[in-house]
Formats: structure tokens, C-alpha cells, sequence
């Protein structure tokens, strides 16, 4: 089921799970309390368009055997020679390994390459070692996530030969290498003399996450459009449209630029510019916490419209789901307009969508989240009495009441939520009394906030990826509802759980509660939110994974 489910309140606090809501007036005053640690998993992001370049392969001129070719390794003396026997040796067995299916087999392969090319290497003394044996040793040693021994021959190729044809090339390559062992300010330090073209996409690639971990947002942005422009067939495609997906959202690019760079790429027929504006707001600034340029990107989406007869069909199936994400996102940015204005164009959207293309359970999901979504802002309103909520949640009752008729259970509870909504007005506008900050209710509002914290964990995470601890954020709000006080533990800073807190501020900052009616004096609501936060486990992939292609020397 899309969207997001929230169950009808009951009781007298609002707190349950089902049932009619009932929330009774708070007492006044100032209101302190603390909201149970709630736990954030960030996603840890690495570079994963590409990993390794082509393979070198330098087979022998008259057809021998890998065991002889082990022979005449194991026998050679020279230095030199042991290095050329190793060369070819390694060839053969990648040769032989290339398209083996067993990921086991090919590693053992692989790690044999690896060993006789680094004891040449070892042999000569690497300060001597043939750029040749380098670049295979940069070579295999990446196929195997072997990146010690990677940055060790890459930065023997980049200090000894600078003024090779392919040195800008090696220095991206001891540059990915410093990176995937979260070796930040080397990897940086490695590319930031060097200007990145499209002709040098691995360079601009790996400039992009250097910077990006640097939280050089412009200089990031900047880059991976440029990897982008000349990536060719180079590595994942799909990965690297991941990518820029994941830094349109997280380096400050503007939905406008975003737009501008991002269409061409992709092409600028109407479909295929629909489909980039609704990957930005789903795939991108719904996990950036970007809430409002996420509406704004699905409103140029669906203003496109159905971009050909064929294609008529699958828009109407996707409105109802565009339309229900801009619903969360105005739930998030605190609108409650916009979120009655979104909810009624999901309605709006399910009935215009034929019964073939949308079942009755698929709108009955819809119509039980919008119902979530409205007793929310009912709870928000009959705790604080914040007028904003009252006419969206009473419009929205009446537009689901003859929509949720199928389930007696509900239309009950729909058609009691409604009465005693319309009571609390009518009571509030009767005998004016003052609302309050209900622990429970505020809890449930700010949680919507969640995501936000979560990328500003995720944008550390990216650059130490040991990164976890507990954030505590101390929130002071007024009657307004506006924040007039954040501070947190750790205190703001550059870096790790700091830089977490500094985001975390600026974020919180533009958060507000309902507005409280008819107080006097500040009502002064204070707040602590504690977040557990911990990387989200993920399988780590098999060494080596598919090989890269070999290139001839």
C-alpha cells in the first residue's frame, strides 16, 4: 500500500489505535517533557559506479600452460624478467578466469595474479618496479577490494609518472582507492590540482565524492555532471544515474538546476522529462527531507500530463501516488491547506482512475491513509486549538465519509471523528479556552521530521563511515509555535556528530507546532528529543564482482 498509514486515535488522550477520537483540553501553563529515544539507520553511500579500469592482458606469444608458466616464474632470477614472467602469468589467469560463474573460483584466481605481480614488485623494490607490473597490480588489487595494495601501486605510477599519457587516469585511480578506504583528505588532496573534463570521466568521478564527502556541495554537484557528460561506457550507467539522483538532493543544487542539467542528459522529450521531475521528488528529495521542492517537482511532473495516447493509462495509475507523496510532504512542512488541497486532488485522481487500472483495494488504501492523515491534524487541532487544522480535517471527514462506507467499523468511527470535531469547534467558539502542547500529539508531528535528521546523519556517515551515537536536541517553542530555541549535545560542529548536530539545528529551526489558542504570558514548550543513530546493515558484495573487461596493452 502507498502512502502513509496512520491509525484513527481513541481514548481520552488520542493516543490509540482505533476508534473514534476524543482529545480533552490540556491545563495551562508552560509545558516540559521528554519524547522517548527514537532510533535513525542512516544508508551508507559509496561510490559504486565504478571499481575497477579494464585489464591489461599481455598473454604469451607461443601457446604454453598456466602451470608452465608458473615454472618458469618460480625459476626466473633476473628482476626484471620475474616481472615480465609475472605479467604474463597474471594474463593467463585472468584470461582463463574472466567468464568463470563461481565468484570463489575466480577470487582464488585473482589473488594469485595478485600475489606473484606484488612479489615482483617486492623483488625489484616497488621505487624500481615496471609501470607495467603497477598498473596490474592497481588492476587486480581493485578487482579484489584489495585497496591498501591499489593506493600503494596507483601512487607509485602517479609520483614516478607524472607525464604519462595515462596519468591523469592513474591519479583517479589512487584517488578511488583512498576513498573506498575513507581516506578523505588524501583522496582530495590527490585530485584538487587537477581540473576534471568529460574527456576524463573517472577523474571527475571520483573529484565528485571527494568533494562530496568534503561537504563541497557546488564542487560535488559540478563534478558528477561532468563524470556524467562523458561517462560513454564506462562502469554502471544505472549506477551513476543513482548517483546523481542521490547528490541533485544532498549537495544544495537548486530544483531549477537540477532540471536544467539533468533533462538533457537524459533527453527532453516530454516523457522522459516527467519521468526526471518525479525521480526527483521520489528518489531524491523525499530522502533529502527536501519536502517542498519535492511538491514543486511533482507539480511540473503531472503539469506535463499524459505525453502521448499510449501513455495515457500509466499516468492515471501514477497521479493518485504523485499526488498522495505531495500530501506527506505538506504533513511535513507543517501546511495544513496544502495538505487538504494534495488529499482532495488524490481523491480527485482515484475517481477519474478506471477500476482496471486502479481496484477498489488499491483506493481503499488510499482513502484509510488520508483518513491517518486528517484524524492527525483533528488531534493537532483539538489539543492546541490551532484554527489552521479545523477546516482541512472537517472538509476532509466529509469528502472520505461517503468514501469509507464499505467497512462499518470505520464509516462509524469517520462519522463519530467528524460530530466531535465539529462539537470542539463549535465549544471553542462558544466558551474560547486555552489549548496546550499534548506530549503525545507533538510527538507524533515531530517524528514526521525524522527523514531530515536522517540525511544530515547520512551526509557524515558518507565520510566516516563509523560514524553512530546519540543525538539529544533540546527544542523551545512559544505559543506561536514557533522555535525559539534549539540546542543539542553534542554542540555544532564540523565534523562527525557534530556536523550531524549542526544539520539537525538549522533543520529544526524551521519546524513549528500548532499555534496555541487563547494563552497568556509565553507558554513556553520545552522539549527533548533524544535519536539513536547506527548505520543500517547491508550484505557486502562478493570480492572482485564482475571482472573488469579486458583492454589490450
Amino acid at each position: 500500500m502507498p502512502g502513509h498509514e496512520v491509525a484513527p486515535p481513541s481514548g481520552g488522550d488520542g493516543s490509540g489505535s482505533s476508534g473514534s477520537a476524543s482529545v480533552k483540553p490540556a491545563a495551562p501553563g508552560d509545558a516540559s517533557f521528554e519524547i522517548v529515544a527514537t532510533p535513525i539507520q542512516g544508508v551508507l553511500f559509496e561510490p559504486q559506479a565504478i571499481y575497477a579500469p579494464p585489464m591489461l592482458v599481455y598473454l604469451p606469444k607461443k601457446k604454453t600452460t598456466i602451470e608452465k608458466q608458473r615454472i618458469v616464474y618460480q625459476n626466473t632470477k633476473d628482476a626484471f624478467q620475474k616481472e615480465v614472467a609475472a605479467t604474463v602469468l597474471a594474463s593467463m589467469l585472468y584470461d582463463k578466469n574472466k567468464a568463470e560463474k563461481d565468484d570463489t573460483v575466480k577470487a582464488k584466481a585473482w589473488t594469485e595474479a595478485l600475489q606473484v605481480l606484488t612479489d615482483a614488485a617486492t623483488g625489484s623494490g616497488w621505487d624500481k618496479a615496471d609501470d607495467t607490473t603497477l598498473r596490474l597490480i592497481g588492476r587486480y588489487a581493485l578487482l579484489l577490494n584489495n585497496y591498501p595494495t591499489a593506493e600503494k601501486g596507483w601512487n607509485e605510477l602517479v609520483t614516478r609518472f607524472p607525464k604519462e599519457k595515462d596519468a591523469l587516469e592513474n591519479r583517479a585511480w589512487l584517488a578511488y582507492s583512498q576513498l573506498m578506504q575513507y581516506k578523505n583528505a588524501e583522496a582530495l588532496d590527490t585530485v584538487k590540482a587537477e581540473t576534471p573534463t568529460e574527456k576524463t570521466p573517472e577523474l571527475a568521478y571520483v573529484t565528485a565524492w571527494a568533494k562530496f564527502r568534503a561537504n563541497d556541495g557546488a564542487g560535488a554537484w559540478s563534478a558528477i555532471l561532468t563524470a556524467s557528460k562523458g561517462w560513454g561506457s564506462l562502469g554502471s550507467r544505472d549506477a551513476l544515474d543513482f548517483e546523481l539522483y542521490l547528490f541533485a538532493g544532498r549537495t544544495g543544487a537548486t530544483l531549477n538546476d537540477a532540471i536544467t542539467q539533468l533533462s538533457p542528459m537524459f533527453g527532453k522529450t516530454p516523457d522522459v522529462q516527467q519521468d526526471v521531475l518525479a525521480k526527483l521528488a521520489i528518489n531524491s528529495y523525499k530522502y533529502a527531507g527536501r519536502w517542498a521542492d519535492g511538491i514543486a517537482a511533482l507539480d511540473k511532473a503531472i503539469a506535463i500530463g499524459p505525453t502521448s495516447p499510449a501513455m495515457k493509462d500509466k499516468f492515471a495509475q501514477a497521479l493518485p501516488a504523485w499526488r498522495y507523496q505531495q500530501v506527506d510532504y505538506a504533513l511535513k512542512l507543517d501546511d495544513p491547506a496544502q495538505v487538504e488541497k494534495y488529499a482532495k486532488l488524490t481523491l480527485d485522481a482515484l475517481s477519474a482512475c478506471a477500476a482496471s487500472l486502479c481496484p477498489d483495494k488499491d483506493k481503499l488504501g488510499y482513502y484509510t491513509n488520508i483518513y491517518g492523515v486528517t484524524t492527525l491534524l483533528y488531534v493537532w487541532y483539538a489539543s492546541a486549538h490551532d484554527d489552521r487544522f479545523y477546516q482541512p480535517a472537517y472538509d476532509l471527514y466529509q469528502a472520505l465519509i461517503p468514501l469509507l462506507q464499505s467497512d462499518p467499523q470505520v464509516s462509524k468511527d469517520l462519522l463519530q471523528n467528524s460530530t466531535n470535531l465539529a462539537q470542539f469547534h463549535a465549544n471553542f467558539a462558544k466558551k474560547p479556552e486555552l489549548g496546550a502542547h499534548a506530549k503525545d500529539q507533538i510527538a507524533r508531528l515531530l517524528e514526521q521530521h525524522n527523514q531530515e535528521l536522517q540525511a544530515c546523519y547520512e551526509q557524515s556517515l558518507a565520510a566516516n563511515p563509523k560514524l553512530g551515537g546519540t543525538l539529544v536536541m533540546n527544542l523551545e517553542s512559544d505559543q506561536s509555535g514557533e522555535m525559539k530555541g534549539v540546542s543539542t549535545e553534542p554542540k555544532a560542529g564540523v565534523s562527525d556528530m557534530s556536523a550531524v548536530a549542526a544539520c539537525a539545528i538549522e533543520h529544526a529551526k524551521t519546524w513549528r507546532l500548532p499555534k496555541i489558542a487563547n494563552g497568556t504570558g509565553t507558554h513556553t514548550t520545552r522539549i527533548k528529543m533524544t535519536y539513536s543513530m547506527s548505520q543500517r546493515q547491508k550484505t557486502a558484495p562478493a570480492p572482485g564482482g564482475s571482472p573488469a573487461p579486458a583492454a589490450k596493452p
